[in-house]
Parts: C-alpha cells; structure tokens; sequence
C-alpha cells in the first residue's frame, strides 16, 4: 500500500439534443475562425490487458474537474469484480461507461445512438459539447496498418480517445471544415517521440473500416455511418449546484508503460505530485476545499455536513483572490479528489 499523500499549506446553459444542432440555431454567430479547447492534458496509457484507452480518458476528464485516480482503480470501478486481465473488464462507451462516470462522481451524458442518423449531427454534438467547456470522449478506429496491430479492427471502434479542440469558421453546429484535435492517450509512438494529438477536418476525419486501414492513411478514423459513439463529461456530480471549479494539474503524464499482453496486479506506483486550482467567483465569501481518498466517499450533496468524510480540509478566507492553489504529493496509485464548496453550504 502506497503511503498517504502529503499536503502543502493553500496558496492563497442548457443542452440541446443532437437533431437541434443540425437545424437549429447557430452556435455561435461572431464569425471568424476560433478554437475551443478542452480543459484537458494528454495522459499516456497502460496497453496491457486489451488497452487502457477508455479509463485514460475519463481520468484526463477527472483532472479538469478537480480529481486523480489509477488506470487500475478506474477498471475496477467500471467493471467491478472482472479481472483486469479478461477483455470483459475493459471500460468502453456504449457499455459500462456511464456507470464508471457515475462511480467517479462525475456528471456525464451519452450520445443518444438510438436518435442518430448521420455521423455529421454525432461532430456536431462534439462540437457543441466541447463550445459548452465539457470534456468529450468518443471512440475511432485505428488504423491497424500504420500502427502495426494484427487484426483488420472493429467494426465500430478500435480506440477510445478524449477531444482536446474543436476550431471553426462558421456559424452551423457542423461545418465540413471545421476542425477535431484527439489525444490518442500515447498509443502511438514515432522513435522515441509519443505525439499524443492529432488533428483533422471534421470532413477528413470521417470515413469507412476500409478507408481507415489505407497504408498512407490517417491514424485514426471516426466511423462515417451510425453508431457512433461519444460520452460528455461536463462536470462533478452535484445536483444542486454548490461546488466551485478545482483543476487539478499532475506531475506525471501517465503511470509508466505496460505494454505486456498480461497484467495481473498494479504495476509499483511511481511518486506523483497535484496541485489542484480552486477558481473563486465570489471572493468576498470563504470557501471551503475537502480532500478524499475513495470515491465511495465523495458526497454528492452536503458536503460541509459530510466534512468527516474528507481525509483532509482547508479554508479559503475571504478577500482571497480570484483564485487558490493546493499541492500534495504522493503517488500514481492513490486516489486523490477535490471538493470546493462555500463555507455556508449545507
């Protein structure tokens, strides 16, 4: 068992549903090429035991929203009970990905397959997501030529992968120009380069299983016909409302390679160090910031009447500035969630 994390002392709209975006209203109506960036770092994953692809994702969605944990843990919580190992256990959107999101704490949203007709109105629901600040996670396939893999690939998706921009020069939801930028979460590597993003039209990115295996073909294809699939992180779970943005930023990119076939138990962590950023909107009120270690014991609701929850607190007086910064240290198996709330919250 790793040993506890130690800490330094603080430093001081709605949504609309995938057939709107197509016929609806614009977005955006400023005109002009802009980008929209997802409050991500790309993390680099396990690819043993099928492919850590999915649950590298949602902790690069957790970091956003103030929260760290291990591929392992993640796996665990999305497949409780499976060995890692055993394909089974893998997290994967359309499957066990909602429930994992909730597991974290985490507000999610699936894209609805069932309503889908084109791939376009799919980008298009990306792209709203991503303008809204949210993190979205969709799945492409690989192309399994270029990338060396032995199969011919799935027929829906090989890779899971969280987007880290959308740029646009147009009004419309969805326009053939407009741009995706995807961190491949390390899966492929050039040398001894990882490069990590990968950028294409939202035309180009789109095409067929064969299409996706060219030899001179890009790395990774979204599927060009229905399903496709994608979840939306916007957020912590918190109905009513009352947490206050934390960012967490890691030391380490990811938890070291495990290219094996086989893990059966964690890897040995290795030392890690996170510095989560509160943003205040209010600072003439104080605030309090809860750290935990276990999921299970992150509330939901109530959480200064949950304080005996927290492994550890601090607070934020007022008149504080716009902003105050946590670090603790530890390492790259412990689970490490953030909370920030008014002190005169329930």
């Amino acid at each position: 068992m790793a040993a506890p994390m130690s800490a330094a002392p603080l430093v001081s709209d709605p949504v609309v549903s995938a057939q709107d975006l197509i016929t609806g209203l614009p977005l955006d109506g400023r005109g002009g090429w802009r980008e929209w960036t997802s409050p991500i770092t790309p993390r680099q994953q396990w690819n043993a035991n099928f492919g850590y692809c999915g649950e590298t994702s949602l902790i690069s969605a957790g970091l956003a929203y103030g929260q760290y944990t291990s591929q392992w843990t993640a796996r665990a919580l999305a497949s409780p009970g499976v060995p890692q190992w055993r394909e089974s256990s893998q997290l994967l959107l359309g499957e066990n990905d909602g429930a994992a999101a909730r597991r974290m704490k985490l507000q999610a949203e699936p894209f609805d397959t069932q309503q889908q007709r084109t791939t376009p109105e799919f980008l298009a629901w990306c792209k709203q997501w991503v303008q809204r600040g949210a993190v979205v996670i969709l799945g492409v396939f690989n192309n399994v030529r270029r990338l060396g893999e032995p199969l011919a690939g799935d027929s829906v998706y090989d890779h899971i992968v969280p987007v880290v921009a959308v740029g646009s020069g147009s009004d419309r939801p969805y326009a053939p120009d407009d741009t995706i930028t995807i961190s491949d979460n390390g899966l492929y590597t050039e040398g001894a380069e990882v490069p990590f993003l990968f950028t294409e039209s939202f035309a180009a990115f789109q095409g067929n299983r064969r299409q996706a295996n060219a030899p001179r073909g890009s790395l990774y294809t979204l599927r060009d016909t229905p399903p496709n699939y994608g979840l939306a992180v916007s957020g912590v779970r918190d109905p009513s409302g009352v947490t206050v943005p934390v960012r967490l930023s890691a030391s380490l990119d990811g938890e070291g390679l495990q290219n094996q076939a086989e893990l059966r138990q964690p890897p040995e962590p290795l030392p890690l160090s996170l510095t989560a950023r509160v943003t205040i909107p209010d600072p003439s009120q104080a605030y309090v910031l809860y750290r935990y270690d276990d999921f299970a014991s992150v509330p939901v609701s109530g959480f200064n009447a949950a304080a005996d929850q927290a492994v550890q607190r601090w607070l934020i007086p007022p008149f504080s500035g716009l902003s105050a910064e946590v670090s603790v240290t530890g390492w790259s198996d412990q689970t490490v969630v953030f909370r920030a709330v008014p002190a005169t919250a329930a």
